[in-house]
């Protein structure tokens, strides 16, 4: 089922109101020369004039409800809220349009996560089975569970070999919509080594050396990422707000000025949105392990 982020309107209406504005789509898609790649890797089943037409028509129908609701405003206050009304519009019609536009990179990034954080486990079991001297076949067949979305982009590829496509064609087909850097020199290493006839167990050695070698180095800078970013955790939540408001009052009981009530909320907000921006950002750059 197609999600459409800050729509106003259900899925099945904005479909059916983009199928008449598919040239304005495919003008508007000629601005995103990547969206065809990245429609496909996020598993979005439509062409980017399609996709494009969507986007403006939640852009169109979102500046109307937001232009209507401050002209609503307007008349319940009888304050004139015209020019507010337009320039509300537009803004709520241009974040539309480039999170609708954006959402499947989003998809991409996530899937793309997914993916990295099982491809170790999943590739040296790959391994495992080819050194027992299974085929390459079951070997793929035996990843395709237990391993998140590393077992479904196997599946997808055991599904199409079961169906008559050739071995290479089908690794050829999840290598174009599979997000992974790192999955994708894995299926091209596979399929380059069918070409040519040379030992596929040995390759896929060398990519899971590679694999745990790159994941040890993302933690080793993680780890030394660390230490900056703790120092700047430390003073902007710690140091600074305690001897500011210190200083704040000090200052202030000199100067006989009363400080403001609203001052410790906003103080205590913006601590709050703070610590739980830096948790995110730091969780977010954590690599998988």
């Amino acid at each position: 089922m197609l999600v459409i982020p800050f729509s106003i309107l259900p899925p099945k209406v904005v479909v059916t109101f983009s199928k008449t504005l598919k040239n304005i789509g495919d003008f508007l898609s000629t601005f995103f020369p990547g969206m065809r790649e990245t429609l496909l890797q996020a598993e979005i089943t439509l062409q980017p004039r399609e996709y494009a037409a969507i986007a403006f028509v939640v852009a169109a129908f979102n500046m109307l409800g937001a232009a209507f609701f401050m002209l609503l405003l307007g008349f319940m206050f009888d304050i004139n809220l015209v020019v507010a009304a337009v320039l509300s519009g537009l803004l709520v019609a241009v974040a539309s349009f480039v999170t609708i536009i954006y959402y499947p990179q989003i998809i991409v990034t996530r899937r793309m996560r997914a993916l990295e954080n099982q491809m170790i486990p999943a590739t040296r079991q790959l391994l495992i089975e080819l050194k027992s001297g299974v085929s390459l076949f079951q070997a793929m067949a035996s990843v395709s569970v237990d391993y998140g979305e590393v077992s479904k982009e196997f599946r997808k590829i055991v599904k199409k070999m079961n169906s008559g496509v050739p071995e290479l064609d089908a690794l050829s087909e999840a290598t174009v919509a599979n997000p992974s850097p790192q999955f994708r020199k894995i299926l091209w290493q596979i399929s380059n080594a069918l070409k040519v006839g040379s030992d596929v167990a040995s390759v896929i050695e060398q990519m899971l050396a590679d694999l745990t070698r790159e994941r040890i180095d993302q933690i080793r800078k993680y780890g030394q990422e660390l230490s900056p970013w703790t120092m700047i955790y430390m003073m902007a939540a710690v140091i600074l707000p305690s001897l500011g408001v210190t200083m704040l009052i000090v200052i202030a009981s000199f100067m006989s000025v009363a400080i403001p009530s609203i001052v410790l909320p906003v103080i205590v907000v913006f601590l709050v949105g703070f610590q739980l921006f830096f948790m995110n950002f730091v969780a977010s750059r954590r690599p998988m392990v």
